[in-house]
């Protein structure tokens, strides 16, 4: 077998080999990578009040109702609370 024929095989040998796939993911696994990353409010002990600023940071909610909620009674207070969320 001549050297150029010796690299050729050897050359097919690794493409075979690098391009077989070798890991495959069971639906449960995609469907963990594919699920939505959860907002910084879960789990915490303040997720009532991180889940009105979001609120109020989305519009969903207008700064009164915020303000109301929270029981602040200034716009200020609630724009020092956003900033420091």
């Amino acid at each position: 077998m001549s050297i150029r024929n010796n690299k050729r095989r050897i050359s097919r040998l690794r493409k075979g080999k690098f391009n077989q796939k070798v890991w495959s993911r069971s639906e449960e696994e995609q469907a963990w990578l594919d699920m939505a990353p959860v907002g910084r409010e879960f789990g915490s002990p303040d997720y009532e009040r991180l889940q009105i600023l979001d609120l109020y940071a989305l519009g969903t909610i207008s700064s009164d109702d915020a303000m109301q909620q929270l029981g602040i009674g200034s716009l200020d207070e609630l724009n020092q609370q956003m900033r420091q969320r």
